[in-house]
């Protein structure tokens, strides 16, 4: 009697405890993932949709590039991620692409090598640690500004890992500002590396997604300073046939216009993502 009762102590412990875990299930995580190339940690933030810890589904994922001068922080404070995530039933990603790395593998600074940190570090390790549709069809990246030209040029680098890319007031040409925002810490003087600037910058590279089926959405701010780039870019991409959205909207440079336009983009690939 006495071995069958606690037996059922037991049951019933584990039962509770199962159940706290369920409930103490974060829908907004802060996660560390290791950088290989430097050996260095960073942070990224994940938030799930609510209905994360009701199901056993997996979900598309839509990883957010913050730009110049941020952290993995940064879109949490521009947005409410949460209500994104639950309206669109996916789950949002920001990495830490450090301040200044251009989500670039800098040829100039050798513990700076963040486009191999976001596809060989922080894709996989969302992969394995959250149910998520870990293919082409359901994962798509967005950034801004740093991060707008990042997610384009990570498409572009890696185009079997996405289904498309957003960018919002991207610096879409980086030789066009050559003193600007640490860009010669990444790539080197633009006088004498040249060659670094162009084979980095999106606008140099646009000619590879020809014929390569990608969602490509890209926003400026009619008051930007990078609106000329923008422009550039998308009349490239028009004269080489390669399907795109683009917008001109009211605003500047600013947390502002990204909290305006952001769920247009996060709604866009929502919609065109595969969920199943």
């Amino acid at each position: 009697m006495k071995r069958i009762f606690t037996s059922q102590v037991y049951i019933i412990i584990i039962f509770v405890f199962c159940s706290f875990l369920s409930e103490a299930f974060e829908q907004t995580q802060a996660v560390s993932i290791p950088n290989t190339s430097s050996g260095n940690v960073y942070k990224a933030l994940v938030v799930c949709p609510d209905t994360y810890k009701k199901s056993d589904i997996k979900f598309p994922v839509i990883f957010l590039l913050h730009g110049y001068g941020g952290n993995y922080y940064t879109f949490s404070r521009i947005a409410d991620l949460e209500k994104y995530a639950n309206t669109y039933g996916v789950i949002l990603v920001c990495p830490d692409g450090n301040y200044n790395s251009w989500y670039i593998n800098s040829p100039v600074r050798k513990n700076s090598q963040f486009r191999s940190y976001i596809i060989n570090d922080v894709i996989p390790y969302i992969d394995d640690h959250f149910r998520t549709l870990a293919r082409t069809e359901s994962r798509a990246i967005i950034g801004t500004s740093m991060g707008g030209h990042g997610s384009l040029t990570l498409l572009i680098q890696h185009p079997s890992l996405f289904c498309g890319a957003g960018s919002i007031s991207g610096i879409l040409d980086l030789t066009k500002f050559p003193k600007q925002w640490d860009l010669e810490r990444v790539l080197g003087k633009y006088s004498s590396h040249k060659n670094n600037w162009e084979k980095n910058s999106f606008v140099y590279l646009i000619e590879t997604l020809q014929n390569k089926d990608k969602y490509i959405l890209i926003d400026c701010g009619k008051g930007d300073f990078a609106l000329s780039v923008n422009r550039d870019a998308h009349q490239k991409m028009v004269a080489l046939g390669i399907d795109h959205e683009y917008f001109e909207r009211e605003g500047k440079h600013n947390f502002i216009y990204v909290k305006k336009v952001l769920g247009h983009h996060i709604a866009f690939f929502s919609q065109v993502m595969d969920k199943k």
